[in-house]
Parts: structure tokens; sequence; C-alpha cells
């Protein structure tokens, strides 16, 4: 309830990173400048050789709320001074959620995570020689797309209760405003996004 009441008028949480194995925020006032700034460190699991996982619930969103926690204690900011919180994390990972964003499983971290190499070489065989005309690169772990395609054909009970696909930064915004959106830049990297005409790719979404 407290990350629900931040809006104020004179400060703002910036959540600097949710990386890997550890967590950054930074509170700055109206001119930018630097109030406080702390971090927390969390785990990541490693279930099988070239599995990456996150527990979103206690990793992305209990840092964040971690993070928001030390930053009011840390400067002495009342609550009701902060005016927005912005958040940014890593990239092209896979949380599936289902109809009430309830994680269906961990999440599968950005390319470290080398679990869908059969999908790489099954989507790379299928465009053939538009690989590049359409990415602008060879498809690879860091594709969002691939883990979909994984989840698809080795956790198919999963995959049919996913209502969405969240990336890191987009499941603690949602948690934040209950509303559901990302940037063209993270977009991108899930190869489902269309960046000369910035839509989302009906050729890629039929696969």
């Amino acid at each position: 309830e407290m990350l629900r009441s931040l809006v104020g008028s004179e400060m703002c949480i910036r959540d600097r990173d949710i990386g890997t194995y550890e967590s950054r925020g930074m509170l700055i006032d109206e001119n930018m400048i630097p109030v406080a700034d702390c971090s927390v460190t969390h785990g990541m699991d490693h279930p099988q050789e070239g599995w990456f996982e996150h527990d979103a619930d206690k990793v992305w969103w209990g840092d964040f709320c971690k993070l928001c926690r030390l930053l009011l204690e840390k400067s002495n900011i009342r609550s009701d001074e902060i005016r927005c919180v912005g958040t940014s994390a890593l990239g092209t990972d896979c949380l599936p959620v289902d109809k009430d964003c309830n994680p269906l499983r961990p999440a599968i971290l950005y390319g470290i995570d080398s679990r869908a190499e059969e999908e790489i070489k099954w989507l790379t065989q299928y465009y053939g020689d538009d690989v590049k005309k359409m990415f602008g690169h060879p498809i690879c772990t860091g594709d969002t797309a691939t883990k979909i395609l994984w989840l698809k054909n080795h956790e198919p009970e999963n995959f049919q209760k996913t209502e969405k696909i969240m990336l890191p930064k987009d499941y603690v915004a949602y948690r934040l405003s209950g509303v559901f959106a990302t940037d063209c830049s993270d977009a991108a990297g899930t190869l489902y996004f269309d960046t000369k005409n910035r839509r989302w790719s009906e050729t890629m979404l039929s696969v």
C-alpha cells in the first residue's frame, strides 16, 4: 500500500536496475540531484545446465519494494513527497503470467539461458534467408520468442494458461499501475515487434 501512495510533488524514486545478482535504486530531487542511493543482492536459480531463472515476485517485485523502503529510510523523505517512480531491469526475459498476472513459473532469463537451442534452429530454418532482413541479426538466446516457443514445446500446460508474457520492468510497472505496457526497444528484443513500422509483427505472431 505504501508503494501505491508514492504520489507527491518533489522527489522521484528511480529503480536504476534490477540486475542478474543485484538491484539498485536511487532517490533524486526535482533538479535530478541524487538524494539517496542503495542496493540489495539476490540469488539466481540454476535448475540445470544452461538454465537460469528468477522468481519474479521475490526478486523483481521484492527487490523493488525493499529499495523503496530503504531509500525512504535513508533519506528521511516522506512517501507523500514522492512524485514519480521509474524502473529499469534485465531485458529480454520471459515471464508467463495468467489472466490475473500471476506468474506461472520462474522467469527464464535473457541471453545467458540457453535452453531454447532447438527452437533457435527451428526458427532460423523456418525463416531461412529472411532472418537478417526481418530481425537485423541471427536469431539467438537473447530473443524472447525462442523462450516462448520453448515454453510451448516443453511446458504446454503453462503455455495454455499464459495470458501474457512479461518483461521485468513491465511486470514491476504493472504491479504499480495495473497497466500492461512495454517500450519499442524491449519489444524489438522479443522478435515479435516490427521495428520498421513500429507495430507488432503479424508474421511472427502467426508462428
